[in-house]
């Protein structure tokens, strides 16, 4: 098993404690207010395709893409009907046909280090968008990498794995985040080690990529509500929507 496969195995573990169901209908609501209500979506760095297995439920079609493997064999084999899952980088990606919306959750931007990349990601967002069509995603903010995951180390138990996480702050509100996981071999214990690197964006940097890829800017939102963020706000939904004459 390699260290991405250990963190792709056990990453729904991880992300037990996300209610998936209550995320997806909170995304596909801004979907129906400001777009479309059904159609087909694409859910960018989709991971093991939790959110895709909400979308699909509620009827969307569902096109899931990420750039790993590993993540993408545990997706497929959760057999969701109405979805397809592809390979794909999230900064230079295309789709043979356009979509009516596009969710990135769990902050998958954060993970592109380089702005330039977040700038390219939107762009092909744009893209492969239906005019009207509207992009919903979240991130982690600078809050959040500055004063939550900021130097700290977490440990979990879990009954296949322990995992040892630990954070490094470096300039640019980027966090380095140390995985080691020790899973149980029916013996001992086999370590595999993973690097993740986040970054942190503000809200006028971000805003003004989207305006500045081709998109109609709505609004930013506090985690899960419509309240506008707030100063120790630690994830944050952006909304926006492709003009009619972006085409």
């Amino acid at each position: 098993m390699s260290s991405y496969n250990a963190f792709a195995q056990f990453y729904d573990t991880l992300t037990d404690n996300v209610d998936y169901k209550v995320r997806s209908e909170y995304i596909s609501g801004f979907f129906s207010r400001f777009g479309k209500c059904g159609g087909d979506v694409l859910d960018l760095a989709c991971g093991t395709g939790s959110v895709s297995a909400y979308l699909a439920k509620q009827g969307y079609c569902v096109t899931g893409l990420d750039l790993s493997d590993e993540m993408l064999t545990v997706a497929a084999s959760k057999n969701i009907e109405n979805a397809t899952f592809i390979k794909g980088d999230m900064t230079k990606f295309k789709l043979p046909y356009s979509v009516d919306c596009c969710v990135c959750s769990l902050d998958a931007i954060n993970h592109l280090i380089d702005f330039e990349d977040v700038i390219r990601c939107f762009k092909c967002v744009n893209d492969c968008m239906k005019d009207g069509g509207v992009f919903v995603f979240d991130v982690n903010t600078q809050y959040k990498h500055r004063e939550v995951l900021n130097d700290n180390a977490f440990v979990y138990d879990e009954d296949d794995f322990f995992l040892a996480w630990d954070n490094e702050y470096e300039e640019d509100d980027i966090v380095k985040i140390y995985l080691d996981f020790f899973v149980f071999n029916g013996r001992n214990y086999d370590r595999f080690s993973e690097v993740v690197t986040e970054r942190a964006y503000s809200i006028e940097s971000i805003k003004e990529a989207l305006i500045n890829t081709g998109f109609e800017f709505i609004g930013v939102y506090d985690e899960l509500t419509d309240n506008p963020p707030c100063e120790d706000s630690e994830r944050i939904y952006f909304v926006c929507k492709k003009g009619t004459d972006n085409g």
